[in-house]
């Protein structure tokens, strides 16, 4: 097995189908993150390359029975399915057994609720009694006769569950970083030639059961891609500055492209994109743009950040339960049943809901015909792209401005926060969306704190000064990252010995054979 560490923007895809080219004699395997990095990869690997994600592998095998009873399972699929009470607190119980069971490398069903993440907390008797009534939930989910819904990670699991060996000569597992462990286990037991590249620090999907496989994997060979085309110095040092400081990395990160701007935008922008860290803050800048006149763009669709939700969830407040379209809000009788569940289920998304409807309450209406109505059909020519730091991965983006609503990386005192303090997803996540800018980069307020602890005042008061509102900055373009042929008190690199490791070589890593 060969690991390739492949910093941001390091043209770790490039690499990937430079490995493709050089050895078309074998049949390859390239295992996709998402369908959209399935759909670019295969128009740059050669015909020797077959691009899939790891769930359209598993469908051919275990996924087809199952199409016409696909579905998402949430607690009141579990309470209908199983003539539970309405204890949302045990119906979640219920759920995320199943869910972490289907996204776990185990091969026998637990005896004992489990969770993503954090283990449940319950009395010992409750968490058995929730994992037999899990186990029984899965047993209705595989039965193709029976109506309880076959998720996506419940065929996946079916199909780590017959341990395959995959017919090809050699696999290129991407974003290994963020692979379940169901994945891993499928790729770690073939006998052919495997290559993972990933980046630890761009680890963003744990509270999903990520795991990070470049730390698990038992490489033979480890080799590194540390240069970035995507920018230049500036944006590297500060993304240095959070991997020194908060894990202590000594390899550091090349910026070799343009030296981009880092600087506050001008009062009238140009078209750029705003990265934030949660939906709630996309519909608070989507709002703010609509009323600036501004078109507008959405990474991955507008679609995708869930406004027809936050209109359903409205008409509960007013009572207009007739008018709800989708399934699961349908369920509720008023606004305050959904609260008790949110409160009682720790649904993240539900949760989101709340605060949006809270804030805005009787202009959601309006203001969400305004942002259908502000769509521009060409992203790339949106005036204002919006993203969340998850959804801009892989994505290169000319000129960017960091949302408020990263949490804070100090204490009170100037200190870096300690893990159990800021969980260091959350700095993975801001090192993703710092690394995103090509050309023009606007931080925001604790960013900008961070950079005076460590040693980045100069930078922090470049930032600070006016800029010129006939300064033009390059149009945006959107992108996706597949590239043509092509201590808080010391300093932010240290003095001492950089770690180097071997870098990515033609004659090195692509004799396969």
């Amino acid at each position: 097995m060969t690991k390739v560490v492949a910093y941001a923007g390091t043209g770790k895809t490039s690499s990937l189908c430079a490995l493709a080219q050089r050895n078309r004699g074998m049949r390859g395997l390239y295992l996709a993150f998402t369908k959209s990095a399935e759909t670019d990869a295969r128009q740059r690997f050669p015909r020797s390359v077959q691009c899939k994600t790891v769930n359209a592998l598993a469908m051919g095998v275990t996924g087809k029975p199952y199409l016409r009873k696909l579905g998402s399972l949430r607690p009141i699929d579990a309470i209908k399915l199983m003539g539970l009470s309405w204890d949302w607190t045990f119906a979640a119980l219920v759920v995320d057994t199943v869910t972490a069971w289907c996204a776990s490398d185990l091969e026998v069903f637990p005896d004992s609720a489990i969770a993503v993440g954090a283990a449940p907390i319950a009395p010992g008797h409750l968490l058995k009694y929730a994992a037999v009534v899990a186990g029984k939930l899965w047993q209705r989910m595989i039965d193709l006769d029976d109506p309880a819904p076959m998720t996506h990670d419940g065929y996946l699991k079916l199909f780590q569950l017959q341990h395959p060996t995959l017919p090809w000569d050699y696999v290129m597992l991407d974003e290994a970083q963020d692979t379940n462990p169901v994945t891993w286990d499928i790729v770690r037991r073939q006998k052919c030639p495997v290559v993972i590249v990933g980046d630890g620090y761009q680890s963003i999907f744990q509270f999903r059961g990520a795991i990070n496989a470049m730390e698990q994997a038992q490489a033979t060979r480890v080799l590194s891609l540390t240069q970035s085309f995507r920018f230049g110095p500036r944006i590297a040092r500060i993304a240095n500055a959070l991997l020194w400081g908060f894990f202590t990395e000594t390899t550091p990160l090349e910026g070799v492209g343009f030296d981009t701007v880092v600087r506050a935008l001008p009062r009238d922008p140009p078209r750029h994109a705003v990265i934030a860290r949660t939906n709630a803050e996309i519909f608070s800048e989507a709002v703010s743009a609509v009323k600036a006149g501004k078109s507008l763009g959405f990474a991955g669709g507008v679609n995708s950040y869930g406004f027809e939700k936050i209109i359903d969830t409205w008409r509960l407040v007013t009572g207009d339960t007739d008018s709800i379209r989708d399934a699961f809000l349908r369920n509720f009788k008023d606004f305050a049943a959904l609260q008790d569940y949110a409160e009682k289920s720790r649904d993240l998304e539900v949760r989101r809901l709340l605060k949006i409807v809270t804030t805005y309450g009787s202009q959601i209406p309006d203001l969400i015909d305004a942002i259908h109505a502000a769509c521009h059909p060409m992203l790339s020519e949106a005036d204002v792209i919006l993203s969340t730091a998850h959804r801009c991965k892989g994505l290169t983006l000319p000129v960017v401005r960091l949302a408020e609503d990263f949490p804070v990386l100090l204490d009170d005192r100037g200190n870096l926060l300690p893990p159990d303090k800021l969980d260091r997803q959350e700095v993975n996540l801001l090192y993703v969306a710092i690394t995103r800018a090509q050309q023009w980069l606007m931080l925001n307020s604790t960013t900008l704190d961070f950079m005076r602890a460590m040693n980045l005042g100069d930078m922090a008061e470049e930032h600070a000064l006016d800029v010129d509102a006939t300064e033009d900055a390059a149009p945006s373009s959107w992108e996706n990252d597949l590239p043509a042929d092509d201590e808080p008190d010391q300093a932010v690199t240290p003095s001492d010995t950089v770690t180097k490791l071997p870098q990515f070589s033609q004659g090195d890593l692509f004799d396969l054979a």
